[in-house]
């Protein structure tokens, strides 16, 4: 068991002196910091910081992101993914201001009622922004206490996590914000998945794994399953007013993104025709092939380009396409629509 008083004090005492300086960290903002970790669920620092400097550089201030439309919001996600994030915390921001008067509650319970929160959100932006006992229970934070702790249960699993927090809480000092920033800092620069630098662990004294040469062993890998492999042709479909047929998806995957007619690699044209509306040339020109890969999925897709002399409602001009939200997946094949090979058409 880790001994709290001495692990607290040589976590701390790391953390104070070698804490990476990061924009978040430089604001007691809970609007902010809120923003900051959800941006930071499944993305890397690296990937966050340029995007959590152009949101409070564009919405400096609570309503001023509540009051946001919501595709543009959308727009300036793009690439950061999981767009479901953007979704909840904007409904979430929306309901603080009418709620809470546009601050945000200091009060756990209210904090967890909001659309988005689950226990690491709100661990986190209670603790740091507002120093309630809580533990923010991360990827980092289950690596190093299953290594402290020599602990092999499945660390995937919603039971175990819940009883690590538990674990966390019954140790967290008064200064809680920063302990769980301490312990997120350690797992992301010294206690690594794959090369920890055990040499330099300000708390090797307490652990077990450390102790006993099984680090690398912890946490317990459990079998991954395969990514399911999805299979697709995308059509760039042009008319003769250079308008390009695109539409905004309603799928819970990218809700509220723009996306090309997509469809599964064995579908023909005349179903496509019919579920589009429109009439296509039979002449396809091909335009290269993407992967996307997803958190359980992956995309292959071949595009091409099609020619219809069709018009609805569906169809903008071509250069207008950059101002609508899209995903990575649609823009890794839109960069080959706008090369210069097909620039003009």
């Amino acid at each position: 068991m880790l001994q709290p008083s001495t692990f607290n004090n040589s976590l701390l005492e790391w953390y104070h002196s070698n804490k990476r300086d990061l924009p978040w960290r430089r604001t007691d903002d809970p609007y902010k910091i809120w923003l900051s970790e959800v941006m930071l669920q499944q993305t890397q620092v690296i990937t966050v910081i340029p995007y959590f400097t152009k949101f409070i550089t564009k919405y400096p201030t609570l309503k001023d992101l509540a009051d946001a439309d919501e595709q543009a919001l959308l727009k300036d996600w793009e690439g950061l993914g999981y767009y479901n994030r953007i979704r909840n915390f904007h409904n979430a921001i929306k309901e603080v201001k009418e709620k809470y008067n546009g601050e945000v509650p200091d009060d756990p319970q209210d904090f967890f009622e909001l659309k988005g929160v689950g226990p690491y959100i709100g661990g986190a932006v209670q603790s740091i922004a507002f120093n309630h006992l809580l533990a923010a229970v991360d990827g980092n934070v289950l690596r190093v206490m299953s290594r402290l702790n020599e602990d092999g249960r499945d660390m995937t699993k919603a039971s175990v996590q819940k009883s690590v927090k538990h674990d966390i809480e019954t140790i967290i000092p008064l200064e809680a914000g920063d302990f769980n920033q301490a312990l997120m800092e350690l797992g992301a620069t010294i206690c690594t998945p794959r090369t920890p630098k055990c040499i330099m662990c300000p708390v090797q004294e307490h652990c077990e794994a450390f102790k006993s040469s099984t680090v690398k062993n912890y946490p317990i890998k459990k079998k991954q399953t395969k990514k399911k492999e999805e299979f697709y042709n995308v059509y760039f479909i042009v008319n003769d007013e250079q308008e390009i047929f695109i539409y905004k998806q309603e799928g819970n995957l990218l809700k509220g993104m723009y996306e090309l007619p997509k469809y599964d690699v064995d579908t023909n044209l005349e179903n496509i025709e019919e579920e589009l509306n429109v009439k296509l040339d039979d002449k396809r020109i091909y335009i290269g092939s993407d992967k996307h890969v997803f958190t359980h999925k992956i995309w292959y897709m071949e595009s091409y380009l099609l020619h219809t002399n069709s018009k609805n409602e569906y169809f903008i001009p071509v250069n207008e396409v950059h101002e609508l939200p899209m995903s990575m997946a649609m823009k890794k094949i839109f960069r080959k629509f706008t090369a210069d090979e097909f620039h003009e058409l």
